[in-house]
């Protein structure tokens, strides 16, 4: 699969879809089960085709066909409404999809080439077949049929148990808002090991091995990592990241982005206690906050109809002053650098020196 970022798609439908393409897992198997590895592998290069099946002809899925369209780095969702809508209905159709062969896989059962599932059971988990889903599988050599009592996907049995095992290792009840990890079941990754994201995203950005030595220098530092690939019926993405204490690195991916990649850090848990102690901050730090934070505008949003104080920081520096909203700072650049690794770092240390009664 070429997992090469492009810099432009003929459609909205395909730029989503190459953000899938982009998580799909590599390929490592389950051990001690009775569904053998080469099954396991024939499964992941099925799972793989449907993949780029969809992405070379999206209407397989009725996904919409809006030219090429994304968001600027500092835009939300919610400053293009129309947009927005376009978005959420692919990642909706895709989750459904999804969500419906998951199912099928956890509750049905196989016997003589098919998998079969009940009606009453899709329903009851929220899931159900649509005729658009026979012309798709149907594409990757699974044939599907329906009545009113239920459904029959059928393929190589093989090919079945392992849907069925893929389906059970699935990650549930992860938290109340999360019942089940789909997106491990889109990429296939019978191990919940989405390790091989940090090395695509570091030969995608041009990095040369620079996110490899942040993840060696954050473990050795006691940073825990973390890498989380998510799909939802709003988002398809990844987060990885490097937590030491209040704060830490954060990676991610988000396709509806003309640049999808974001580095920066977790959060700015500290910063107005930072700032509000800047002539003994170290000099980089002086200088970071002073690229990070923008002046006051006196939007007065801070001050929440006159029950807080205004946030707003005087700082000198380098003979200039400054005042500074620490409402709205940047956490995350479109690429990283030795510097910046350096920088955050030390911005990390200083949020577990400053942040310590964030939470009190």
């Amino acid at each position: 699969m070429n997992r090469i970022q492009d810099k432009s798609f003929d459609t909205i439908s395909k730029r989503s879809l190459h953000g899938l393409r982009f998580v799909y897992s590599d390929f490592v198997p389950t051990e001690l089960n009775s569904v053998s590895e080469q099954n396991q592998k024939r499964l992941h290069e099925t799972m793989e085709l449907l993949v780029e099946k969809l992405y070379e002809n999206p209407a397989l899925l009725n996904l919409p066909e809006n030219k090429d369209e994304a968001y600027q780095t500092w835009e939300v969702n919610n400053m293009k409404p129309e947009l927005d809508i376009v978005y959420q209905t692919i990642f909706k159709s895709l989750f459904m999809f999804y969500k419906f062969l998951y199912m099928s896989a956890l509750h049905g059962k196989i016997d003589s080439g098919c998998l079969s599932v009940g009606n009453a059971e899709l329903k009851a988990n929220k899931a159900a077949f649509k005729p658009l889903y026979k012309t798709l599988l149907n594409e990757i050599g699974i044939e599907i049929s329906s009545d009113k009592s239920g459904v029959s996907i059928c393929t190589n049995e093989g090919v079945l148990q392992s849907l069925k095992l893929l389906a059970e290792k699935v990650p549930v009840n992860i938290n109340k808002w999360t019942p089940f990890v789909l997106s491990n079941f889109a990429c296939c990754s019978f191990m919940d090991d989405f390790s091989y994201l940090i090395q695509r995203t570091d030969s995608d950005n041009n990095l040369d091995g620079l996110l490899f030595t942040l993840q060696n220098e954050a473990i050795d530092k006691g940073y825990k990592q973390s890498i989380k690939c998510d799909m939802t019926a709003t988002y398809i993405g990844f987060t990885i990241s490097f937590k030491n204490g209040i704060g830490g690195f954060q990676i991610g991916y988000n396709p509806r982005k003309y640049k999808p990649f974001q580095f920066g850090t977790a959060n700015g848990i500290g910063e107005k206690a930072m700032l509000e102690d800047f002539d003994n901050l170290d000099e980089d730090l002086k200088e970071h906050f002073i690229n990070i934070c923008r002046p006051c505008s006196s939007c007065r949003n801070c001050v929440k109809g006159g029950k807080n104080e205004m946030f707003t920081t005087r700082v000198s520096y380098n003979g200039k002053e400054y005042a500074l909203c620490p409402c709205f700072p940047n956490h995350s650049w479109d690429t990283m650098d030795r510097r910046l690794i350096d920088l955050l770092f030390k911005y990390h240390d200083a949020q577990n020196i400053y942040g310590v009664d964030w939470k009190k």
